[in-house]
């Protein structure tokens, strides 16, 4: 006995058959407009259209760049925080896309005094990190299966090598202010986005005399010297965060040996059916899948990452998993982002400052910490650079204070960021369901089994008062590619996670900055107000 799959309460009015169900356009008005099932509402989008309005009503226009316009809006050192996520941003793009880095010839990487390429030695380190991993899987693969002492022994031990080509962790409880590294890549996030023109100059009719030349050539000279080290910057940076997601990658795995060989409760339902025995709990996980993961946020886009962890809670490698594992795979997926990010902030935040106060009065313009001109690069040793390029800037306890309150206010952003975003803003959990509901299942040919199985004994008393059998109504199971069809139009986000984080990021930090310009207005008005009725109160004393 087979009943169709429920389908939405305007599928029902309209007579629509859910076995074609070609899909529904979701937005603010599809539950109104036929096939919907919410309307998007946003606090945070609420709180930037608002913050867009008071701009626009102040007369600065805001059609062309939209919310870019808030970027416009910052002081100079909250522009510090948006650039820094602008160049997370740019990392997580970069390895969400499965992009490579490519083959650089050593000539063009170094610059035009011969100063030492930034983040060489830490980008090093991470790529034969990364080798040794890959040969320890490929030892340890020699099991087809592993059991749970082996999976976490590997896991342990995958962890622990990819540790050693990754800086040390960042001392949380007690961080260093104005701590300074012009060797790490990370030093250099602010600069992935910017363009190096900028610091030339809007170009002008001048006479052409020798020393315009002189000093044309060598503001030319400069900026290939600041290209040079940006692009190499950037190429570690991307480096180092796959060696974060790797690392990350083994962590989940580790957390969610349970998750990940539990059997559900469909599966024990149909092997019931089939009269065959089936374990609750698989005792062992497939390791050529484990190694494909890893080598999917190695080396692919996220889209293979999803991939990979379906073929994972996939058991019986049909390619077909419930709704439930549905769940557990987009939400593994993720997981591993969350922590490299979270682990990218942290060393960020322990090799640059977050205020160019904090970097002294003699380098309160560098030009990697938003500064106008560009300071001497190079500084550092031939021999030891990651040595010669640290410093712990003495600081008074002002600007020390001022450091670690804007470094807690963006951590704190972040961690909201990443707690919130898929949860709340994107609604995964919804949106799982919708796709799951629309897609158009070759399983039991779209339908519900209605099935009738021997009620076990771990119904106990119950299985007494309703017989030895027991109803069950079974789901049918979805692949991959029907996955695929429905969440390329309906959750776009999961093709971008650490992108779609980033970009979050920033908007909370729109936030959090137009809020402070709101309060602060805010606090001048009443002061006014104040000053205003004390004028008056004195002025009829006085007569």
């Amino acid at each position: 006995m087979a009943r169709p799959v429920p389908t939405t309460s305007q599928q029902a009015a309209t007579g629509a058959p859910p076995a074609k169900n070609k899909g529904f356009t979701m937005g603010t008005d599809s539950n109104t407009t036929g096939g919907g099932v919410w309307a998007q509402t946003s606090a945070k989008r609420d709180k930037l259209n608002e913050l867009l309005t008071e701009l626009n009503t102040s007369g600065v226009e805001t059609g062309t760049k939209g919310m870019e316009t808030l970027d416009e809006a910052a002081s100079v050192q909250d522009k510090l925080d948006l650039e820094f996520a602008d160049g997370l941003k740019m990392v997580a793009k970069f390895v969400d896309d499965g992009m490579k880095n490519n083959d650089t010839d050593e000539a063009s990487i170094k610059d035009l005094k011969n100063a030492v390429t930034m983040g060489d030695e830490a980008s090093l380190a991470a790529k034969n990190a990364t080798k040794q991993m890959f040969q320890l899987l490929e030892s340890a693969s020699t099991l087809e299966e592993w059991e749970k002492s082996k999976f976490e022994a590997t896991m342990h031990e995958v962890i622990r090598v990819l540790s050693t080509g990754l800086p040390p962790d960042p001392n949380l409880k007690n961080p260093v202010a104005g701590s300074l590294d012009t060797a790490h890549p990370f030093c250099y996030l602010r600069e992935f986005v910017k363009d190096s023109e900028e610091n030339s100059g809007d170009s002008e009719d001048t006479e052409d005399t020798s020393i315009a030349d002189e000093e044309e050539v060598e503001v030319e000279q400069q900026l290939q010297i600041l290209n040079n080290v940006v692009t190499q910057a950037f190429s570690s940076s991307t480096e180092l965060y796959r060696t974060l997601l790797l690392r990350a990658t083994a962590q989940t795995l580790l957390e969610n040996w349970d998750t990940i060989t539990t059997v559900t409760s469909g599966d024990i339902d149909r092997a019931a059916v089939a009269k065959t025995a089936i374990s609750p709990q698989r005792s062992t996980v497939n390791a050529k899948n484990i190694q494909k993961l890893f080598e999917s946020y190695s080396n692919e886009s996220s889209k293979e990452w999803v991939q990979s962890w379906w073929d994972i809670l996939d058991a019986d490698g049909d390619g077909l998993i419930d709704e439930e594992e549905l769940t557990t795979c987009v939400d593994l997926a993720t997981k591993p982002v969350h922590l490299a990010l979270s682990d990218m902030v942290y060393m960020s935040l322990e090799v640059c400052p977050m205020r160019t106060a904090s970097l002294g009065s003699n380098e309160a313009t560098a030009w990697f910490l938003g500064g106008e001109t560009i300071s001497d690069i190079n500084t550092t040793s031939d021999t030891n650079p990651s040595a010669a390029a640290t410093t712990d800037n003495k600081l008074s306890w002002r600007i020390r204070r001022r450091e670690l309150k804007a470094r807690k206010m963006l951590t704190k952003t972040f961690q909201a960021t990443l707690k919130r975003h898929f949860r709340d803003q994107v609604e995964v959990s919804h949106r799982l369901r919708c796709i799951y509901a629309w897609a158009d299942k070759s399983h039991q040919s779209n339908k519900i089994d209605s099935i009738v199985v021997d009620a076990t004994d771990e119904w106990g008393a119950a299985s007494s008062i309703v017989g030895r059998k027991r109803y069950v109504e079974l789901e049918p199971k979805i692949s991959y590619a029907e996955f695929r069809k429905e969440q390329a139009r309906h959750f776009p986000h999961l093709d971008s996670i650490g992108e779609e984080i980033a970009m979050s990021f920033k908007e909370d930090l729109w936030v959090v900055q137009g809020k402070g310009r709101q309060n602060k207005e805010l606090r001048r008005d009443i002061f006014l107000f104040l000053l205003s009725i004390s004028v008056v109160d004195v002025v009829i004393a006085i007569l």
